[in-house]
């Protein structure tokens, strides 16, 4: 460590106030000036000794390692650590949401990432909540992904300590003003009738092609019926579906299919087996067979659907006719709800949803209200 030589510079300002400038010398010989994120990045002080600490501080930066700012780091890290296209995207959206929050007097994206301390990140909460007006959900996303780059950073030497880990969002914080959205629940026999209404807007929107409504209804029905996300229903093939149960091995987000799906437990790629209900089953036999793709939901030109274009040719104009605004998440957690009340064992059904027991009877099972005659008659 290098002997503290340099003194604060003592200055009076017209008015007549006393000052102390944290002026020092660098490693160069260059005269500089010490602005810490502590004092707003400012180099002026009121105290003597803290702009002596400010000096020090200035000191410590040039002897420790190369650190990095968050902007700068951030700009490159999914590059440096690639994830999946999608959990990329999805990490770079959600942190660019923070860069611009003023933490202690400057923008997040100017800090240095050894300089960030766990009250930094309940500043950037503060801000998310009060400022963003974001639900609890949306606060703990970012702040994973921001852990995330934060643990990559003290892999690379960037960074001493997470300072996010252990940083808590709570449901009942008072400065949460957005409710997490409501997930609906509907009976098979309304989403039944969604994927008929699905048929008949095509069939309105689309006069050309008549040929191409069984489809519709049939990938609607899918949702309903198997429980799957959007991105494991576009990418299935003709032969995932053997004998009487789909074999669920991939997931397509924007055009691109990768190998694996989405699930709570390993890395995803060992996929998941679904059964494919008698109605269903027969609507997906008496397709007509194509021989430009081995797509079993392609498009009408043979396409692999992208995720906008589906909602915009198929699910919106299907909202409309129905008059039912559901989403095809709601068919899952739907799905989930009405095979639990109709007594389906929980572990076969977490392993058909591709979820561990805890998240399927935690997340995606809801009350329906049916039970109060039972208890009434139990308790007598």
């Amino acid at each position: 460590m290098r002997r503290r030589r340099d003194n604060p510079v003592k200055r009076i300002n017209p008015s007549g106030k006393v000052v102390w400038i944290a002026r020092y010398t660098d490693k160069r010989g260059r005269r500089r000036i010490a602005k810490p994120p502590w004092n707003n990045g400012k180099g002026t002080f009121d105290r003597e000794y803290k702009a002596q600490e400010a000096i020090d501080w200035a000191y410590e930066q040039e002897d420790r390692p190369e650190s990095q700012t968050v902007g700068g780091y951030f700009a490159t890290w999914s590059e440096i650590h690639p994830r999946s296209e999608r959990t990329n995207e999805t990490n770079e959206h959600r942190i660019s949401r923070l860069l611009d929050i003023e933490v202690e007097g400057v923008p997040f994206r100017d800090w240095e990432l050894r300089d960030l301390r766990r009250r930094h990140v309940h500043v950037l909460v503060d801000a998310m909540l009060r400022q963003q007006g974001r639900a609890q959900t949306g606060a703990v996303n970012i702040l994973r992904s921001l852990s995330a780059m934060c643990e990559d950073a003290i892999t690379d030497e960037k960074a001493d300590f997470n300072p996010v880990k252990g940083v808590k969002v709570r449901a009942n914080d008072p400065r949460i003003r957005k409710s997490r959205r409501q997930v609906r629940v509907f009976t098979f026999e309304q989403m039944h009738a969604f994927a008929v209404a699905a048929r008949e807007a095509w069939l309105a929107g689309h006069p050309g092609r008549p040929d191409y409504a069984p489809l519709v209804e049939a990938v609607v029905r899918t949702f309903c019926d198997t429980g799957g996300r959007l991105g494991e229903i576009l990418p299935l093939r003709r032969g995932d579906l053997k004998g009487h149960v789909f074999e669920i091995r991939r997931t397509a987000h924007e055009g691109t299919i990768l190998e694996g799906t989405k699930t709570d437990h390993g890395d995803g790629t060992a996929g998941r087996t679904a059964p494919c209900p008698p109605t269903l089953e027969r609507m997906i036999r008496a397709l007509p067979p194509r021989i430009d793709t081995d797509l079993l939901f392609p498009t009408s030109r043979g396409k692999l659907w992208r995720e906008r274009n589906f909602y915009r040719d198929i699910w919106h104009p299907a909202q409309g006719e129905a008059g039912l605004d559901i989403r095809p998440h709601e068919m899952r957690h739907s799905y989930v709800t009405y095979l639990r009340v109709a007594g389906i064992n929980d572990a076969d059904l977490a392993q058909v949803t591709g979820h561990t027991l805890e998240t399927m009877i935690g997340r995606y099972s809801h009350a329906l209200g049916r039970s109060f005659g039972d208890i009434r008659r139990l308790i007598g």
